[in-house]
């Protein structure tokens, strides 16, 4: 198994998750009242903020975030901002 250590905390932490719930309620409100969305648009929008959200919530909740390991960076409040 490939252990990777945590990258994202404070912050940016903070951010994917306040971004996660606006997404998740985007997707909320497009699917109750997005009838004035066409029906391929209104679709195709919440089949993709849900997993936007889950991206971002899922990335907060295991602190782990693929892009920030390849790009040497870290938001982890135990080791502080900055790049390895």
């Amino acid at each position: 198994m490939i252990s990777v250590e945590k990258n994202v905390g404070g912050a940016d932490r903070t951010v994917r998750i306040a971004a996660g719930l606006v997404f998740v309620g985007a997707m909320m409100v497009t699917r109750a009242v997005g009838d004035r969305l066409e029906k391929p648009t209104q679709g195709i929008v919440t089949a993709v903020l849900p997993l936007v959200a889950f991206v971002l919530l899922g990335t907060a909740r295991d602190e782990r975030y693929p892009g920030n390991r390849a790009l040497g960076q870290s938001t982890d409040d135990e080791r502080g901002p900055k790049s390895r």
